[in-house]
């Protein structure tokens, strides 16, 4: 159980306490639905709703005290009023983040970010008590969040960070302060905030420029992104690779093993993508003095989050859902993993749009196309007004609608017992309502 004194909190906002000073706070949180006993409720003002209109709630649910705007007033509660209560938050995860005496890992990227995290949390597992971000609280405000539900006594913290606009990561590094930092593939996410992919590159490059001289990096050698990322730093930096020079160079063996070193790694998922995820959490084992089958372990405990490559069978037909969440490059990373898979079945891929690609959007979709048209797939149906650029010269079997349910129609006219089909799209397009309308024909 996490355990703040209260004198400790307002020492870290840099307020008093207004009204009686509670007891001990053993959590916090922004939501009034997951709210427990004993948190401390902060109001962070949104675009929907402002939460200074919940905090009597708050407490009826179980909150001893709240984090507040200096004009808010509630007689008879204890209170910790600050100018502005999402620095305020920050600045309470800053004060804790001075009290951790374990290793803190800050992974960030555009695509896997929080696949690495959880094989990177697994594998550290097998060495001590490992902290790390809560599904993808990877923002402004999911971070401070996340570092505050860390116990003190644990050796390892590992956060995910993510952006989408300028500056983000910058701000969100200088709060978490990592030991190590480990940057996934970059490509065109979130474009429509940056004027290139160096851009982006660039921002991302920020969170290895907040390490210290004593921190580690770990970096891609095959991104053409290396030198400007090593560039960054003033840690040292080790380098994976695949079949070029680096200071951890996988081979693959098979379908599913990565050999390392000598040492034979089998992997929790298929693809060539998830392999280099991998390597990236064995290479922070091996740094940090972990044994080769020790990380094997770990990465055996690695359980893909929901809707990232989760698998259903429904009426004989096995779906493949990775539909959390997409970009030009998980695109083509999930796309490839789908049409190597062995099996008697047709193969249907199911697709909504990419979003967030500003000016490139519509070249983004129509290279999809053509990559798609490679893969040689049974059938494809595009879901939604961004899915309608994704145009497929050679795919016979296209079609082309607007909602889940005509999509989920289309593909009970066609499948058969044994097909297999894939759902791929930007988190917005909600691609998961084509199994559920499945389910329901």
């Amino acid at each position: 159980m996490i355990c703040f004194s209260p004198e400790e909190l307002a020492q870290w906002a840099g307020a008093l306490w207004s009204g009686r000073v509670p007891p001990l706070i053993q959590g916090v949180s922004h939501d009034t639905r997951t709210l427990k006993n004993g948190d401390l409720y902060v109001a962070i003002p949104g675009e929907r709703f402002d939460g200074h209109d919940f905090v009597e709630q708050a407490f009826e649910k179980g909150a001893v005290g709240a984090l507040v705007n200096d004009d808010f007033s509630l007689d008879g509660y204890p209170l910790l009023k600050v100018p502005d209560t999402l620095k305020g938050l920050q600045d309470l995860a800053r004060g804790y983040r001075d009290t951790w005496t374990g290793t803190v890992v800050g992974i960030t990227g555009s695509v896997g970010k929080t696949t690495v995290k959880e094989m990177c949390a697994e594998v550290l597992s097998q060495k001590g008590l490992v902290h790390r971000t809560a599904g993808n609280f990877n923002n402004h405000i999911g971070l401070p969040l996340s570092m505050l539900s860390m116990p003190r006594t644990a050796a390892y913290g590992v956060f995910e960070i993510g952006m989408s606009h300028p500056g983000e990561i910058a701000e969100l590094a200088e709060n978490l302060r990592p030991n190590i930092a480990i940057i996934s593939d970059i490509c065109n996410a979130h474009r429509e905030s940056f004027e290139s992919l160096e851009a982006i590159a660039r921002e991302k490059a920020a969170l290895l420029a907040s390490l210290p001289s004593s921190g580690l990096a770990i970096l891609d050698r095959d991104s053409e992104w290396f030198e400007l990322m090593s560039d960054q730093t003033c840690a040292q930096t080790v380098s994976i690779s695949f079949g070029v020079a680096g200071d951890y160079v996988g081979y693959k063996v098979g379908d599913s093993v990565l050999e390392v070193n000598g040492f034979e790694y089998t992997m929790p998922l298929p693809g060539d993508h998830i392999m280099r995820n991998a390597l990236r959490a064995i290479a922070l084992g091996l740094e940090l003095g972990e044994e080769p089958s020790a990380i094997a372990a770990g990465l055996c405990r690695f359980k893909n989050p929901p809707m990232r490559w989760q698998e259903h069978k429904i009426n004989g037909v096995h779906f493949v859902n990775d539909a959390y969440n997409a970009n030009p490059l998980s695109m083509r990373a999930g796309l490839q993993t789908f049409a190597e898979l062995k099996g008697a079945g047709k193969k249907w891929a199911v697709l909504g749009g990419m979003r967030e690609l500003g000016e490139s959007e519509a070249a983004e979709h129509a290279a999809l196309g053509r990559f798609v048209d490679e893969l040689n797939f049974d059938g494809v149906v595009a879901v939604g007004a961004l899915a309608a650029q994704i145009q497929c010269s050679r795919t016979e079997r296209i079609y082309y609608c607007a909602e889940a349910a005509e999509a989920a129609q289309i593909l009970k006219n066609n499948l058969r017992t044994d097909d297999c089909v894939l759902l791929k799209a930007s988190r917005g397009e909600r691609l998961e309502r084509v199994l559920e309308c499945f389910k329901e024909i």
